[in-house]
């Protein structure tokens, strides 16, 4: 190496020597070192506990989910406030298959079965379950991310938490979720579709959501090309085959013959349920899509 040349590292370490310096400096109590030994210890311990976690999570692998369902359940045995009801609430979840124990082929689920799956997923499930009524779904969406968290803490990781990107997305909004789902509960079909669309897809215009095609609708990819792409949650997408039927193209809103819908359609539909809930009368879809 020429004499006028650098070590490659030479800036880095001079750069670590001189904050070593200045954590002494502002230390009078401790020196190099004193602080080499704690380093290397902690260094040792963090090595060994990560090691630990390793193989508690690959011994977690094939524990059937039953397993920790009940564990969480026995947390709620003696709870005379909510015990009856979140018990009752998570054999319904199963009794449902919306919280499967066996898979299709018939195999017991294990919990690396839930680790690897998109930890959303089982929040969708239960928002596309049509047998229960919009309200009902929320309250065991809430149990059920409740569980997940639980699970995912005694766990260490192991299992993803469940994120409701519904609550998420409306932790920006003037409207509260609940009121959302309120009135969502209330609405047609056609006008949950819409409120859908304004609450949880950003800035939209009412004649920009109206004008939706149904060849600008990607259910793969759960998007839905307006004037920017938008991703929407898979409820949505699940609404929207059960309003299409066996329509292939065309627009996505119409009205009684076929033809794109009118504007005024959606807000009689809107004004009727603002009246019904007792709302400010000058409520329309656009405050849907209203910020803090």
């Amino acid at each position: 190496m020429k004499r006028n040349e650098r070590h490659p590292h030479q800036n880095e370490k001079q750069a670590y020597d001189n904050l070593l310096k200045v954590c002494l400096s502002s230390d009078a109590h401790q020196d190099e070192k004193k602080l080499a030994v704690l380093t290397s210890q902690f260094t040792k311990k963090s090595q060994d506990l990560h090691q630990q976690v390793a193989k508690f999570k690959d011994n977690l692998a094939t524990i059937p989910l039953a397993v920790f369902i009940l564990l969480w359940a026995e947390s709620f045995r003696n709870d005379r406030v909510f015990g009856n009801r979140y018990l009752a609430m998570l054999s319904d979840l199963i009794e449902a298959g919306l919280l499967p124990l066996i898979s299709t082929k018939k195999k017991t689920i294990l919990l690396q079965d839930l680790a690897l799956q998109d930890p959303s997923l089982m929040i969708e499930t239960i928002r596309c379950y049509k047998d229960w009524s919009i309200p009902k779904r929320e309250d065991y969406v809430q149990l059920y991310q409740a569980f997940s968290k639980w699970l995912s803490d005694e766990t260490f990781g192991y299992v993803p938490e469940a994120k409701d990107v519904d609550r998420i997305a409306s932790q920006k909004r003037q409207i509260p979720f609940e009121t959302y789902i309120e009135i969502l509960n209330c609405l047609d079909l056609r006008e949950q579709i819409l409120a859908k669309m304004f609450y949880l897809g950003g800035q939209r215009a009412l004649e920009e959501v109206l004008s939706v095609k149904i060849e600008d609708i990607d259910f793969k990819n759960a998007t839905i090309q307006l004037l920017e792409t938008v991703f929407y949650p898979r409820h949505l997408f699940d609404d929207i085959l059960r309003y299409m039927q066996d329509r292939k193209k065309g627009c996505l809103f119409i009205g009684r013959i076929g033809e794109r819908m009118a504007h005024t359609t959606p807000f009689r539909a809107l004004k009727r349920v603002v009246s019904e809930l007792k709302l400010d009368p000058e409520f329309t879809f656009k405050e849907f899509t209203k910020n803090i």
